[in-house]
């Protein structure tokens, strides 16, 4: 039915076409402006030396038709009823404005027959091309919406407007191409479909009149372009008002390139033809769509009973079904999610995403249930392939290549280990497993004992920070005379070769950042000794390295920074409790989710301190929210993720403007029983942590707004934007 629908509406437009060629101006006709706007009347058959202005539907009298003037366009020469004499670009005028009209109406009612047959269920919110036509390109309901007027002077029809109050929102289009979040643009249309005239001559036609015409554009002359009037790059978001299986109609609210094409970057494909349009309907190809649609979206956030890890890549969708859906976008593996309700229906998990209720398929989503604790785990291990999670009893999820597992025990009986997955232990083959990272516990990190100084990174030279090394990476600088082998060339490719791919046991301490020191070794070596085997003695001169060796806890690990004697100084080592900063007790502004929360703070070296606790609060009831242990077998502080907070009392209080000082401590923080990285002050005896530590522990978003001296904080976020994440 459809195939024969398609033919119906070629025909149609081939009618339309044939209506206007055979329907040819001559002299003494009446001719009427079918334009919508403002035609310019030039003295001559040009673009410019315009002496009057005429609009949609007034008449004039051909002296000449069809004269070939600037640029082998065709102008008519005319008069207007003041008895004016000038031209005006052909293709703006027909000798009756109905057959025109008439023939465009006919081709968007035979649009709507072929759309009729779309699932009404799927899409709620259908094309209706006899409805959008007056908000189309030139439609006479463009500019009914708010102006927003950003340039000095174009016709009113060019100049940005909001969205008509006419033309219903029915949701959002976030652009993407795959699902695998590939970056690039997309093409926007003038119309949905082969448009009945050549949409992109008559733009151009028409920014020549304004004179914002763009250079070499009149090779972008054809037929091929006839439907091209954008393009967007992907994430790009536009306000949708219709769209089905094939189309998006969205809203865009125009722009005039008033560069007219001459600012692109360095090698930059010419595509100024394409970078003015007006305020409009267009249309994006459905597939290049994710919809938000209006009839998902909620006013108000909703309690989320759990968080989750995505362990495949999920598809967002509008109803829990497999077929019967809207793509609303798509969560990348191990990418969280924020389930309303935990027990699936038809086998998804409803979501609260981008301020809607969605749904994602419950086997790949990892669920962790709120108030409950996590074991102890030994490893980090990464999914070596696609399989099936089993509680020993049953099969309760799947993984993807590359999903992130927490190993409770490795390979416990010879075959399997046990994991946390879905808030209770399950197995997976060991075989399953790669990239085993071991965790630290909060054991570990308590029997370096007390620090015995501390190693602030504050010298001239510190903005080029210093490196530090895992105890695997030590043994390895070691292994190669920390870098200086004079004669075995394997060896020194080989050390080369380390250095530049061991991102795993090399890091880096920045400028101003600080750390507590637990023990200090010094080392010392003659860096020419592998020379005595082929030099003669007494031409040897014996250069001695000397050096030290810092035992350090940085980014939740326990790590060795080496650093040679005659070397630039980068850092300074204050013994025992000789490193403090002045601060002043301020009360900083946080906002989370609308609200202001009203708290003490510590800015440090451009960095805000705050009480644990009244980050607890702050987070308390979002996907972010944790509860706070002491451990005092360990003298850690354990941050349980997604408890309901317990109040001590006296939260998010004021500061009170009085200068006091901020002394180094020696606590550390635990986030589910395992270390992490958290730069700790102690303040009249509170611990004061930095907010982007917590942050980061938890993945989440942090920022601040300078103009409103504001903290942001973003819980639904990730704490930093990933390069390889799923655009859309």
């Amino acid at each position: 039915m459809k195939k024969i629908l398609a033919a119906v509406l070629c025909t149609f437009m081939l009618l339309g076409t044939v209506a206007f060629a055979a329907d040819e101006i001559k002299a003494g006709d009446t001719a009427y402006v079918v334009y919508d706007g403002t035609v310019m009347v030039t003295k001559n058959p040009t673009y410019s030396g315009g002496i009057s202005e005429i609009s949609k539907g007034t008449g004039v009298t051909v002296l000449e038709a069809y004269v070939v003037g600037e640029d082998n366009r065709k102008f008519h020469k005319i008069q207007l009823s003041d008895g004016t004499v000038g031209y005006i670009l052909a293709y703006t005028t027909a000798r009756e404005t109905t057959p025109i009209l008439g023939a465009g109406k006919t081709v968007e009612k035979e649009l709507n027959k072929q759309w009729a047959a779309s699932d009404t269920d799927k899409y709620q919110h259908a094309i209706e091309m006899t409805f959008l036509s007056d908000y189309i390109y030139g439609g006479s309901k463009t500019t009914e919406g708010k102006e927003r007027n950003f340039y000095a002077k174009v016709p009113t029809e060019w100049v940005r407007h909001d969205r008509p109050a006419s033309l219903p929102l029915v949701g959002m289009a976030v652009l993407h191409i795959g699902d695998e979040g590939k970056i690039g643009s997309v093409k926007a249309s003038f119309y949905p479909g082969n448009p009945p005239i050549n949409y992109h001559s008559r733009r151009l036609d028409e920014l020549k009149v304004i004179g914002y015409d763009p250079p070499f554009a009149e090779k972008s002359r054809t037929e091929s372009n006839a439907n091209t009037a954008f393009y967007a790059t992907t994430t790009s978001e536009f306000e949708v008002v219709a769209y089905n299986d094939k189309w998006v109609a969205v809203w865009s609210e125009g722009g005039v390139d008033e560069s007219r094409g001459t600012i692109r970057q360095c090698g930059e494909k010419d595509g100024t033809a394409f970078t003015s349009w007006k305020p409009a309907v267009y249309f994006f190809p459905r597939q290049n769509c994710y919809i938000l649609d209006i009839n998902n979206q909620v006013s108000t956030p909703p309690k989320i009973e759990a968080v989750g890890k995505a362990t495949g890549l999920l598809m967002v969708k509008t109803t829990p079904d497999d077929k019967d859906y809207v793509k609303s976008g798509v969560i990348k593996i191990n990418q969280s999610v924020q389930i309303v309700d935990a027990t699936p229906q038809n086998g998804h998990y409803k979501i609260y995403y981008k301020k809607g209720l969605y749904y994602v398929e419950a086997k790949y989503v990892n669920m962790q249930l709120a108030n409950t604790e996590k074991p102890t785990t030994q490893y980090k291990a990464i999914s070596a392939v696609d399989c099936d999670i089993s509680d020993g009893s049953s099969v309760v999820g799947s993984v993807k290549k590359g999903a992130a597992i927490d190993v409770i025990e490795m390979d416990y009986d010879g075959t399997n280990s046990k994991i946390w997955f879905n808030s209770k232990v399950c197995y997976i083959p060991t075989s399953n497993l790669d990239e085993f990272t071991k965790t630290l516990s909060a054991a570990d990190t308590a029997a370096l004992g007390a620090p015995i100084g501390v190693l602030s990174v504050d010298q001239p030279w510190g903005e080029w920070g210093e490196l530090t090394y895992s105890a695997e990476g030590l043994a390895k600088l070691k292994e190669f005379r920390y870098g200086y082998i004079n004669v075995d060339m394997d060896k020194m490719t080989e050390y080369n070769k380390w250095v530049s791919s061991n991102n795993g046991d090399i890091n880096k301490i920045h400028d101003r950042e600080w750390v507590n020191v637990y023990g200090i070794e010094e080392f010392s070596f003659d860096r020419d000794a592998d020379m005595n085997d082929i030099l003669d003695p007494e031409d040897i001169n014996p250069w001695i390295i000397t050096g030290k060796i810092y035992t350090i806890f940085y980014d939740g690990e326990i790590r060795y920074l080496v650093h040679e004697d005659d070397k630039h100084d980068i850092f300074t080592y204050y013994p025992g409790n000789g490193f403090s900063k002045n601060s002043v007790a301020k009360t900083q502004t946080v906002c989370l989710d609308g609200l202001k929360y009203n708290t003490v703070a510590y800015n440090i070296d451009d960095n805000n301190y705050f009480k644990l606790r009244d980050i607890a609060k702050i987070l308390d009831g979002t996907i972010k929210s944790f509860d706070i242990k002491y451990d005092g077998a360990t003298n850690s502080i354990d941050m349980l993720s997604f408890y309901d907070y317990t109040s001590a009392g006296g939260e998010l209080t004021p500061g009170d403007g009085a200068e006091r000082t901020a002394l180094s401590s020696s606590a550390f923080l635990t986030l589910d029983g395992v270390p992490i990285k958290a730069t700790c002050f102690n303040i009249e005896g509170n611990n004061y942590f930095k907010l982007r530590d917590i942050t980061d522990a938890l993945d989440c978003r942090v920022e601040w707004d300078n103009s409103t001296q504001m903290i942001w904080v973003i819980p639904a976020r990730t704490a930093y934007d990933d390069p390889d994440e799923i655009v859309g």
